[in-house]
């Protein structure tokens, strides 16, 4: 009996060491993986994006068309400080270990090797080269395509609004 209570003891005091271990081992495969994706990279082409959207919305504010050197440097502070609300919120520094932890909790570390070899091969590497391209691609298929499928959707909610409407207000 004493035997079985040091034995859990034993069990209770090493099992949570081992844990921490794997996990560390995990995280360490999470961060390779990111390196291999190279990650940040892709958080700062969403950065550039979000740096044009920034910029359109500040060239198309009311007040543009004339502007005054007062005016353009305004224009300059707030694409300044938008970037920079940017940065704090959605820099890799920032994100890095959300992401980590997401990695980890959804992956088992077998699944982490296989998810690490495939990104380091020739195929895996293609894949990450030629997505941005491919996602491009796809966005304008999805754009050609918006034409047709949103005045059917509009149509389809106008008769669904209307069939539901009370009988006073048809």
């Amino acid at each position: 009996m004493k035997r079985r209570i040091l034995m859990l003891a034993v069990v209770m005091v090493v099992a949570p060491v081992g844990a921490r271990a794997d996990e560390a081992s995990k995280q360490a495969k999470v961060k390779e993986l990111f390196a291999v994706m190279h990650m940040d990279h892709s958080l700062d082409r969403m950065r550039s994006a979000m740096e044009q959207q920034v910029q359109a919305t500040a060239k198309n504010a009311p007040g543009t068309e004339q502007m005054t050197p007062e005016k353009k440097k305004m224009q300059q502070e707030f694409v300044d400080n938008s970037m920079k609300v940017v940065d704090e919120n959605f820099g890799w520094s920032e994100l890095e270990p959300a992401y980590v932890k997401l990695y980890a909790d959804t992956y088992t570390e077998a699944e982490l090797d296989g998810i690490l070899a495939f990104y380091k091969s020739p195929a895996g590497q293609a894949l990450l080269t030629k997505t941005p391209e491919l996602s491009a691609g796809v966005m304008q298929i999805v754009h050609g395509h918006m034409g047709d499928f949103q005045p059917k959707m509009q149509g389809l909610q106008e008769l669904y609004v209307k069939a539901m409407a009370p009988p006073a207000a048809q």
